[in-house]
């Protein structure tokens, strides 16, 4: 069953990324840039009142990276691993043209 909805932690976010972006070493740490802008909204109490408000807005999301693994940090060598190449999948071997003209 299909489901439109797809729930990830941080730490599940990190590891999608570091896999996104090949990065196979180093401990990662996400930043969430937010912006926030004052605003005015519809107040609950009745219409036509209103409340001063705060909009939160997510600008980026960046991935950093940590000298040291501290808590809310992901090793990218675990989240990540360099395939060897015994692990390698090999590659087809192509079967030989052969002509059927003569």
């Amino acid at each position: 069953m299909a489901t439109s909805e797809h729930k990830f932690s941080i730490d599940e976010l990190i590891h999608a990324l570091l896999r996104a972006q090949g990065i196979h070493e180093g401990h990662w740490a996400l930043n969430v840039e937010f912006l926030a802008t004052g605003t005015a909204a519809n107040s609950p109490a009745g219409p036509g009142k209103t409340l001063p408000a705060l909009l939160v807005s997510v600008a980026s999301a960046t991935l950093v990276r940590t000298e040291n693994p501290v808590h809310g940090t992901v090793d990218a060598a675990v989240a990540n691993p360099r395939r060897r190449v015994a692990d390698a999948k090999p590659a087809r071997a192509r079967k030989p043209h052969t002509s059927t003209l003569q």
